[in-house]
């Protein structure tokens, strides 16, 4: 009976010195994870990728201010104001776009922006590059908007060719907790078709951020949703969509 407790007890203190190893392997992966694409990449060509994840930063940010400015569109919406401020109520009926709506229209951006942004790599006369469709898939993530790229590029320089297609950014903007603002306004907006001041006070105070409106016209409330936790360039982030009475 002692020998078998004592099996026992080296098998379970084996296990125990597997599971911290296997432990300390998936936190180095972690860690070293985000660089492990920038070392796949030549250095001859990493002028080339460093250009474009830069330009991928800046029209992510761009897409999500952008969206921020329509109400999440990129393409104008039919049920929009002569500013291209979507409605999400009107006169009664919800048309609030869903979060993966929104999600599509930030991809929209990316896929038909990036490549005014690369200017088509004029900047690089020593190399020459070809590029392919860019395909985006943005995902609105706690705290920040991820923008996932499939850019499929071909660097050549000095005989040699280098290629790479895969490119990533974060854009950290609230915009989660933004949509789960706008759901509780249009939430109350359906419950009671007049504007609720205290309600949009509440919302507000709960989520950190302020709510201002202003009428352009008879029927049209604008709202803007302001948040000072997200900014994009030193700018509070701001979000604003349009209610018809």
């Amino acid at each position: 009976m002692i020998k078998r407790n004592k099996k026992r007890g080296q098998v379970s203190a084996f296990i125990i010195f597997a599971i911290f190893i296997v432990g300390i392997i998936v936190i180095l992966f972690i860690y070293f994870k985000p660089n492990l694409e920038t070392e796949k990449v030549n250095p001859d060509a990493l002028p080339i990728y460093n250009y474009v994840n830069d330009c991928l930063k800046e029209t992510g940010e761009k897409a999500v201010f952008y969206i921020g400015q329509t109400g999440g569109y990129f393409i104008k919406p039919n049920l929009s104001t002569d500013n291209n401020i979507a409605y999400y109520y009107d006169k009664g009926e919800n048309h609030m776009p869903s979060k993966e709506s929104i999600e599509r229209e930030l991809s929209l951006y990316m896929d038909n922006m990036l490549f005014f942004c690369v200017e088509g790599f004029n900047n690089f006369p020593d190399f020459n590059v070809s590029q392919k469709e860019i395909i985006t898939k943005a995902k609105i993530n706690e705290g920040k908007v991820k923008f996932d790229v499939t850019y499929p590029i071909s660097v050549s320089k000095g005989g040699k060719t280098y290629s790479f297609e895969k490119f990533s950014t974060e854009v950290p903007v609230r915009l989660d907790v933004i949509y789960n603002v706008l759901g509780k306004i249009m939430q109350e907006q359906m419950v009671n078709p007049d504007i609720c001041i205290t309600c949009l006070d509440d919302i507000a105070t709960e989520n950190d951020m302020y709510i201002d409106m202003y009428n352009p016209d008879e029927e049209t409330v604008i709202f803007i949703i302001k948040d000072d936790n997200s900014k994009i360039k030193s700018e509070s982030y701001k979000f604003i969509f349009a209610n018809r009475y």
